[in-house]
């Protein structure tokens, strides 16, 4: 599977979410699908930035078009989300801002530690604070700023960041990663980042409260799944990548929410 497959799915899967939740009355099924979205969209930022983490210009350009797409995106989603009631719209800000931060926190992981070095050559404990540090931080911003995905958004980036950066490595090595391998790995990266996640949104309540959130919510588990299962199976190749279409890609999110907003406005929903 490559990225110009993965990167439909991610588009389709996240359209089918905002379509639910603005113009069905029951949305959860679509939600359950739109599931998926969120961590595709995480990984081939990932995969995307370590394919250019050397070039300083091209990382600087990503980076200022990241940052006019967050700014952009944010009237699309008030009127998608909050359809003009912009004090509930402050209660939640794009997923573009929390990819932003996870874009951040790659550099910053970059600049520490280059992935074009062995790690263990490169390593020091204050590297390791400094980065741990700049994790916290990306989180609590994450979080303080109200983007999707509390605490842990970001930092499923910055371990997709770490996935791919260190299969990469085994592979040059000849120790390429089986299938098995990449499923297991992804499993339980998901799964650590799904405790959080629910512990925040039990309002870090007790562990009675955290598993009614996961009962609630279980079907979102299998969104996530299936998205470890859609990542396990791409083979590092771009596919299809016409300027019109990667320009589609990084517009999409704007535009989308734009259109929906506009159609929920003029529709009077």
């Amino acid at each position: 599977m490559n990225g110009f497959i993965l990167r439909i799915i991610a588009m389709a899967t996240m359209l089918l979410d905002h379509i639910g939740w603005n113009f069905l009355e029951e949305p959860m099924i679509l939600t359950w699908i739109g599931r998926i979205a969120f961590p595709l969209y995480a990984f081939l930022l990932a995969d995307g930035f370590l394919i250019i983490c050397h070039d300083k210009e091209r990382l600087n350009k990503h980076l200022a078009i990241m940052l006019v797409l967050t700014i952009v995106s944010f009237p699309g989603y008030a009127l998608m989300e909050a359809r003009l009631d912009f004090a509930h719209y402050l209660d939640s800000l794009s997923n573009m801002v929390t990819l932003l931060i996870g874009y951040i926190g790659m550099m910053v992981t970059e600049a520490l530690l280059p992935s074009d070095k062995e790690v263990n050559e490169s390593i020091s404990k204050l590297k390791i604070c400094a980065i741990g540090s700049a994790y916290i931080l990306m989180s609590l911003a994450n979080y303080m700023m109200k983007g999707n995905f509390n605490i842990v958004g970001p930092l499923l980036v910055i371990a997709f960041y770490w996935l791919i950066r260190v299969s990469k490595a085994d592979a040059e090595k000849e120790e390429a990663w089986s299938w098995i391998k990449r499923i297991t790995v992804l499993l339980i990266i998901f799964v650590l980042y799904l405790i959080p996640y629910y512990w925040v949104r039990s309002g870090f309540g007790s562990i009675a409260r955290w598993w009614e959130e996961v009962v609630n919510y279980a079907p979102w588990i299998a969104g996530h799944v299936i998205a470890a299962v859609l990542i396990s199976r791409y083979n590092g190749r771009q596919g299809y990548h016409k300027k019109w279409f990667r320009r589609l890609y990084v517009s999409f999110y704007p535009i989308h929410t734009f259109a929906i907003g506009l159609i929920c406005v003029l529709s009077g929903r």
